[in-house]
């Protein structure tokens, strides 16, 4: 299940949960490197383990949560493990090339 981050501060709770490993895709609705990823990140879902909590935002909408996190390019994929950001993919990603960046967090 991918949980739809709608606001900062549901951002920030969701982040603030400290899930073991958390995965926020930003993405632009009508961006088709966007569109690309979120169906390929929407593929992983689909067939991978419960223990990551899956997640998206939409780029326009946040623009606070987009500059906190620096976010300067779409789609942007941000890896958190227990609250704090490890990693960021950038750029759009077929489905197998997005397993093999997050194989080591499934």
């Amino acid at each position: 299940m991918i949980e739809v981050l709608k606001s900062s501060s549901h951002f920030h709770e969701v982040v603030d949960r400290q899930d073991h490993v958390l995965i926020v895709l930003f993405h632009r609705q009508r961006d088709p490197n966007s569109t690309q990823t979120r169906l390929a990140y929407e593929g992983i879902v689909e067939t991978c383990c419960t223990l990551v909590t899956w997640a998206t935002m939409e780029f326009d909408d946040w623009s606070r949560i987009v500059e906190e996190f620096k976010i300067t390019s779409l789609p942007t994929t941000l890896i958190f493990v227990q609250g704090v950001e490890v990693e960021r993919i950038l750029g759009a990603r077929t489905e197998e090339e997005l397993r093999t960046d997050l194989a080591e967090y499934l």
